[in-house]
């Protein structure tokens, strides 16, 4: 089949200078090529930073095909900003062709890869053409499904499983392997329902770049900063799972079960099995079918009294008393642990289910907020502010001007600390970005950015 092609990258063309499209073979339709470069990843988009960092991407264009991508550093700017430019490939594949990769993007991938369809040029080619790509992939790696349960364990499988499933967009703070995991979980979902899975492993947080499932890094102000959007499910795999994602009777359930228990040929029997008309709306019924079925075949083990269920897995009137029995064992397995608050806010923290990072982050705004929800409001105004006026918003630094002080005096030192440490890394962050290389590319960001590290500095 044919793949066509397209590179996003930084250079200097007849057309325009900076980031664009700078190559692309002749058949991608003209839609699709819009939406690449809307899509497409600009200087420091990647998360982790050296010549090893590398990001697999993938999501679907208008036409009803559908791009995997892969990013990586791609040598240094030609311009007088410095640093290294980030280099993406497309791979441009419709829905047949993905198909025949078991709708797995990274099995696409890896294929391209070992054929040298995919590598970082030196010099851009004038033209791109499509490349032909041979062979097909299994419907499940059982490697990959294997590797899950010792990381993220299958506690944390099924909860993360469960959350994908219900919610349109969730992002994954944690874990030490994150292209092996996503992997993993790609592998763990029916082949219908994979094309419905946007994902991104490695590029920070933009809004231009919608992914259904992202991952973070630990950057306290990038992660305090998607939270308060409220517009994703943030989930820490350094803590404990989310309560209202460990439900054990469902498609995470069923996933995590057959690992635990040894059952990975039945899972890769059932996610095998045609399905044309499964839709994620119909998932969790059928993890409790086939979680049924797969204890009649053969009973599962059951829970030592060293191994009792945990209370989050409780047996219902759709799931077996053996399959609870297997989740509790497995959960002894996890690689995971969750340490206690810091001593300052642990009155703070209740045990509830926590859906979102705001609900278990040792930020202060938070942390101090169930006591005081002034302190809360200012705090968060604060945030808003400092914020936007490194951004160069018109009217916020005066009004950060007015409010600073306010602050400090309501907060109090202690608490603003940190705050204020975090609001500084960013602007510092910020700052570092203007002046890399000779010149200061944008003096206006500049400016507004030193206003606001002054300001900062001119406290208690």
């Amino acid at each position: 089949m044919l793949i066509e092609q397209a590179i996003f990258t930084s250079a200097e063309t007849s057309r325009r200078e900076g980031y664009q499209l700078v190559a692309h073979s002749p058949g991608i339709d003209e839609g699709d090529l819009r939406e690449l470069s809307a899509w497409g990843p600009s200087h420091d988009s990647l998360l982790a930073a050296g010549d090893d960092a590398v990001s697999v991407n993938f999501f679907g264009l208008p036409s009803g095909c559908f791009c995997v991508s892969k990013t990586t550093p791609g040598g240094q700017e030609y311009s007088a900003r410095g640093g290294p430019k980030v280099y993406t490939q497309c791979l441009v594949v419709d829905a047949e062709g993905l198909a025949r990769f078991a709708n797995n993007p990274f099995a696409l991938l890896n294929a391209a890869f070992a054929q040298g369809s995919v590598r970082v040029h030196e010099k851009i080619p004038e033209a791109l053409e499509a490349f032909r790509l041979a062979g097909r992939a299994a419907a499940v790696d059982q490697a990959a499904l294997a590797q899950l349960r010792s990381e993220p364990g299958v506690t944390w499988l099924a909860a993360l499983l469960e959350a994908a499933i219900a919610s349109p967009a969730i992002a994954i703070v944690g874990g030490n392997h994150v292209l092996r995991l996503v992997a993993g979980l790609f592998s763990a979902l029916p082949v219908e329902c994979r094309p419905h899975f946007s994902f991104s492993t490695g590029l920070k947080y933009s809004p231009r770049r919608p992914f259904r499932l992202l991952c973070l890094s630990d950057d306290p102000v990038e992660i305090r900063r998607l939270s308060r959007l409220g517009e994703r499910t943030l989930l820490d795999l350094n803590g404990k799972p989310p309560q209202c994602f460990t439900a054990a009777n469902g498609w995470g359930g069923l996933v995590a079960n057959s690992i635990a228990a040894g059952r990975t040929e039945f899972l890769a029997r059932q996610l095998a099995k045609p399905r044309p008309t499964l839709t994620l709306e119909q998932l969790p019924a059928l993890g409790r079918q086939l979680l049924e079925q797969m204890a009649e075949d053969a009973p599962l083990p059951a829970v030592t009294p060293e191994t009792p269920p945990p209370a989050a897995v409780g047996p219902t009137a759709a799931q077996p008393p053996s399959v609870v029995a297997a989740a509790a064992a497995a959960a002894t397995d996890d690689r995971h642990r969750a340490d206690a608050a810091h001593p300052r806010f642990q009155h703070t923290l209740q045990p509830k289910a926590r859906s979102s990072l705001a609900e278990w982050s040792d930020d202060p705004s938070i942390a101090i907020g169930a006591q005081c929800p002034q302190a809360l409001e200012t705090l968060e105004l604060l945030d808003d502010l400092v914020f936007e006026s490194i951004a160069g918003k018109p009217g916020a630094f005066d009004e950060l001007k007015a409010l600073w002080p306010t602050a400090l005096a309501q907060v109090g030192e202690a608490l603003i600390e940190e705050s204020r440490e975090q609001y500084l890394r960013h602007a510092l962050r910020v700052w570092q970005d203007c002046v890399e290389g000779d010149q200061i590319h944008n003096p206006a960001l500049a400016v507004s950015t030193m206003d606001v590290i002054c300001l900062l500095f001119n406290g208690p």
